[in-house]
């Protein structure tokens, strides 16, 4: 059976994956899979804001080399927005969406002066795969009472 075509919306290759980082007091200075430490990497990533507007912001993330895991962090993407706009982003009705990376010459081209969207997405690599990440708290935690007349038994 053939594999569906997958649904792009840059027309570069895709590249990186990505994590949203919705944790503000973790700042993964490792990598969340192969606990390597992670690096700096400012990239113009593109979001789209609801309603239908898209920006590209020049941001650093954290990034794995080793993984091409690459993480921006919610809060900080949230800060930014919020002050280009005005207003709240980030709560209902005023939601974003990290779709991809733009290359940076076609950023730099983009702060000098406007750039039409369809011109933008020439420019612009959907992320390979986005993960969701899932902290749990380090520390003390009860023992977990037994399930079975057997584990009773054995304490």
């Amino acid at each position: 059976m053939p594999k569906p075509k997958e649904t792009r919306i840059g027309e570069l290759p895709p590249q990186y994956i990505f994590v949203l980082n919705p944790y503000p007091h973790e700042r993964f200075s490792r990598c969340p899979n192969c606990r390597q430490p992670t690096r700096l990497r400012k990239l113009p990533l593109f979001i789209h804001v609801d309603p239908m507007q898209p920006i590209v912001l020049n941001k650093t993330c954290r990034y794995c080399p080793a993984c091409d895991l690459l993480i921006a962090h919610r809060d900080e993407v949230e800060k930014i927005l919020s002050r280009m706009f005005g207003e709240e982003v980030g709560d209902p009705g005023r939601e974003f969406l990290v779709l991809g990376t733009v290359e940076r010459r076609a950023w730099r081209e983009g702060v000098k002066r406007p750039i039409d969207l369809s011109d933008m997405l020439e420019h612009m690599r959907d992320f390979r795969e986005v993960r969701a990440v899932h902290v749990e708290p380090g520390g003390w935690r009860p023992m977990a009472p037994p399930n079975t007349t057997e584990e009773r038994r054995q304490q």
